[in-house]
């Protein structure tokens, strides 16, 4: 498993939860989460929290979902005026 193939696999889905990150790269959350949060740093993928839907304020079944950012930036030239 490489840190790239990690990207490219939030890429395609869009988003995936750490136990889809590591079931399908077939790693332990651990190795899985140590990677995400290289992209995440990146800026290239970011994490959202999800939670259970009850109202019991933290039962510790929520997962994370982490969703891969659009950074499509147009670049605009300019001619520079600087003067030489």
């Amino acid at each position: 498993m490489k840190l790239g193939e990690i990207r490219n696999y939030i890429k395609r889905r869009g988003e995936a939860s750490l136990a889809d990150v590591a079931n399908h790269f077939d790693i332990s959350k651990a190795a899985a989460k140590f990677a995400l949060q290289y992209w995440i740093k990146k800026g290239l993928i970011k994490t959202r929290g999800a939670s259970c839907g009850s109202a019991c304020g933290g039962c510790g079944s929520a997962t994370d979902s982490y969703q891969w950012v659009n950074r499509d930036v147009k670049i605009h030239w300019f001619k520079s005026r600087l003067k030489h």
